[in-house]
């Protein structure tokens, strides 16, 4: 059974995980902007919006976790649902709920959206995360193995660097 090109299929998976890179770290860059602080502020926004402090620190870190705890549930759960459906068609459910979550963060209206969003965001990435080095070993020949896999992991590093 052919396979079809590993290093294109890595390479795929590469920019992917650049891309997870970029989504796991990139609340560290929107926090500290105005709009960021103004629209999620807990108390009352100032009238020149000049003020603005963003929410307070038990919110923020709320805001902040929830990303990673998605991301333990889908961990968690990837492994369920690749042997209900197969390694590539998880990734493939991963990807729609990172639709899903994004689509939600991008339309937040308040904290509790943004919370919910970066839940299921997380869920994606902790299935995606578990089940896309080991679709790529399991397609790569044994010699190249190593390589595809290191890439993948040193994509999602480069992405989360870039992104601070």
């Amino acid at each position: 059974m052919a396979i079809g090109n590993i290093y294109a299929i890595a390479a795929v998976a590469i920019i992917g995980g650049g891309l997870f890179g970029f989504d796991i770290s990139s609340l560290s860059a929107i926090i500290s902007i105005p709009e960021y602080k103004c629209y999620f502020q807990s108390e009352p926004v100032p009238e020149d919006h000049a003020d603005c402090v963003g929410p307070d620190s038990s919110v923020q870190g709320g805001i902040t976790a929830a990303m990673p705890g998605g991301s333990w549930l889908g961990a968690l759960a990837s492994g369920f649902i690749s042997d209900l459906l197969g390694r590539k068609k998880a990734i493939m459910v991963g990807a729609v709920i990172w639709w899903i979550g994004s689509t939600i963060i991008c339309a937040s209206q308040n904290v509790g959206m943004l919370v919910v969003g970066r839940v299921i965001n997380g869920f994606s990435v902790g299935i995606c995360s578990a089940q896309v080095p080991v679709y790529i070993s399991e397609l790569a020949p044994p010699s190249k193995r190593g390589r595809l896999v290191g890439a993948q992991q040193w994509a999602i590093t480069w992405g989360i660097m870039i992104m601070f």
